[in-house]
């Protein structure tokens, strides 16, 4: 079967773009390689010649092409001079931006003097440190994902929901992933395999200029393996060291933040129902793409609980933006979303046929005081859709509420 090479759009990221278009912000895409960033980018740019911009005043340029003699800021605006001539009223598009020395100041010239100005970083330190300075203000941050499931249903072939919902627990979101496994599935590992160290050498090694990198890489294999645990800074150092690997506490949250710029993984702290603030204490790890996760640590079910939540996670961060975990009268709830406009509160569970564990899993969600929306999320269908104003629902069914249904 041959692959898919048309472009799928993907919608609610174009819609974003559409709505930021000629605002007075520079636009920067952020998200872990390989996620999609390029192709938006390349599909925006399409989008707006198609509706009238000249082309000689959009300007793509990828910075992750070795072949380009670009190696500062000077080199690269020199480039965009010779392409488009006066910057006012240009469109500009700078992809993997963050391999250029001192690209922020590139980009505030061309800012200042009047073009529209899109960008993609695989690295989240380029806002917290290269953008504080020149940029702050300045910038609408777009992350972008890999493919959550109803997007994942655009890029593969009609079939059986549920083996595809399988196939995306076990192998993830990357659209590149997701085409291959209906034309050429014996080559999805290996597309892991390279997306994965691509990410890890570039973005966490060499931007970091790590020395050890099989003790990151190990450290990164345990976070992976805790997903959906409480995890501390310490906790990771006594099991580093447990293994051989006798490495400070303080160092291991260097690494921890080096892997977590990478977006490998995000950082989910624990949010207090009181002063919603969130807590000192151990914080859960959750996987950028299940993919990456199942390919260094071995799927299994036993783990299923940690994978769905992730899922879940994931899902809630594309929706709202914003998701933490819930600490509430002695209980903790799954997630929180959306927690400063409309919260809604969900729990996660494989199965809740048990009573001891619908139980418990209840208990957390009828101590929050509100009445916003609650909602416990399971693998194995129940037959009840409400309890006691909470509803019940199969995580395909949540996953998919609002897509049409596969032609």
């Amino acid at each position: 079967m041959k692959m898919k090479t048309e472009p799928i759009p993907r919608e609610h990221y174009m819609s974003i773009l559409r709505e930021s278009k000629d605002s007075d912000f520079i636009k920067v895409l952020t998200g872990i390689r390989r996620c999609g960033k390029s192709t938006l980018m390349l599909m925006f740019l399409d989008e707006i010649k198609n509706l009238g911009v000249p082309e000689e005043k959009t300007i793509y340029i990828n910075l992750d092409d070795e072949e380009l003699e670009i190696n500062d800021f000077r080199d690269l605006l020199s480039r965009i001079r010779e392409e488009i001539g006066d910057y006012e009223g240009s469109y500009v598009f700078l992809d993997e931006v963050q391999n250029v020395k001192e690209w922020e100041r590139a980009v505030s010239t061309l800012y200042l003097n009047g073009a529209d100005v899109y960008v993609t970083g695989s690295n989240t330190q380029m806002l917290s440190t290269d953008i504080s300075g020149k940029l702050s203000g300045r910038c609408q941050q777009i992350r972008v994902r890999p493919l959550i499931f109803s997007e994942y249903l655009d890029f593969r072939e009609p079939g059986d929901t549920t083996e595809i919902f399988m196939d995306y627990l076990r192998y993830g979101g990357f659209p590149s992933v997701a085409l291959a496994m209906d034309a050429m599935p014996s080559q999805v590992i290996g597309i892991l395999d390279g997306i994965y160290n691509t990410v890890f050498t570039k973005d966490v090694v060499l931007r970091n200029s790590i020395r050890n990198a099989s003790t990151v890489r190990n450290l990164l294999r345990y976070l992976m393996k805790n997903i959906g645990d409480r995890t501390s800074v310490r906790g990771a150092a006594n099991y580093m060291t447990s293994k051989g690997m006798k490495v400070q506490a303080q160092t291991v949250e260097q690494y921890i933040d080096a892997l977590e710029h990478a977006q490998l993984f995000d950082r989910v702290g624990r949010m207090d129902s009181k002063s919603k603030e969130y807590l000192r204490t151990s914080d859960k790890f959750y996987a950028s793409d299940l993919g990456i996760r199942n390919n260094l640590i071995p799927f299994s079910e036993r783990d299923l609980d940690g994978i769905m939540e992730n899922l879940v996670y994931n899902e809630l961060m594309f929706r709202y933006g914003e998701a933490a975990v819930y600490s509430v009268d002695g209980y903790e709830v799954d997630f929180i979303a959306d927690p400063r406009g409309s919260p809604s509160y969900y729990q996660v569970c494989t199965d809740i046929s048990e009573n001891s564990t619908r139980e418990r899993e209840l208990r957390s969600l009828k101590a929050i005081p509100d009445n916003y929306p609650k909602t416990v999320i399971t693998f194995e269908k129940y037959p009840l859709r409400d309890i006691d104003g909470i509803r019940i629902v199969n995580i395909q069914d949540w996953l998919l509420e609002g897509k049409s249904p596969q032609a």
